[in-house]
């Protein structure tokens, strides 16, 4: 099973490497499970909430969850990181590398509240398939695609594709493949920003309070004109 990588990253990448600080993560720290596409993913190997509160970014996928995947058990070179990577899962929770990764950014400190970066990264494994192509996305907090970089799934066993995208106001980024074959590792972004966008009850607040003003300022209005007359 080949999951792919890009042999030219500067192709493939929009954005340079920042200048600040970063986080990698590697999901090296969760067990991964046999990479058997179309098996159920064992609960071990469910990829979610894991790294929110640690480092503010949750994962998931068509069946809610993401699936950290023991690569190529042997054979290193064909994992950016070993021993695993990630990869998606349908709506029946089995694994599915067709199906997009999804991660989002929330604050550490609340995780209620979501925050945006301004950099991310990602790396497909190193075993290219030689067609099709790989795509990273990136949204604002409302849900609007702010840009996206996609590269071919193409290079000699042991490249493959580096993606990256830099804006202001990247609240979650989606990666995925068109040939259903590559898995995903080395998932960077830079420092994390509590969004200032009032949640739908703060604005449901805000808006029946200037209702109250309004209506009150309209009451003084009428009573400043009877006394006037």
């Amino acid at each position: 099973m080949k999951f792919g990588l890009i042999a030219a990253a500067a192709i493939a990448t929009f954005a340079s490497a920042p200048a600040y600080a970063t986080t990698v993560l590697t999901f090296d720290s969760i067990a991964g499970m046999s990479n058997s596409p179309g098996a159920p993913v064992p609960i071990a190997s469910q990829l979610a909430s894991q790294f929110l509160a640690s480092n503010g970014v949750s994962f998931s996928s068509g069946g809610g969850f993401a699936a950290v995947v023991d690569h190529v058990p042997g054979n290193p070179l064909v994992t950016p990181t070993p021993p695993n990577v990630i990869g998606g899962t349908n709506a029946s929770g089995n694994l599915d590398y067709s199906a997009p990764i999804t991660a989002a950014f929330f604050s550490t400190a609340n995780t209620s509240l979501k925050a945006t970066t301004n950099f991310v990264r990602v790396l497909g494994d190193r075993f290219p398939l030689g067609s099709g192509t790989v795509t990273l996305q990136a949204f604002d907090i409302s849900g609007n695609l702010l840009g996206t970089v996609t590269a071919p799934d193409v290079g000699p066993q042991g490249t493959g594709v580096d993606l990256s995208l830099a804006f202001a106001g990247i609240h979650s980024v989606s990666f995925f493949s068109n040939n259903q074959t590559v898995a995903f590792d080395n998932f960077e972004f830079g420092d994390l920003t509590v969004a200032a966008v009032p949640e739908p009850a703060t604005w449901a607040m805000m808006i029946v309070g200037f209702g109250l003003v309004g209506g009150a300022m309209r009451r003084r209005s009428v009573r400043a004109r009877i006394q006037f007359s």
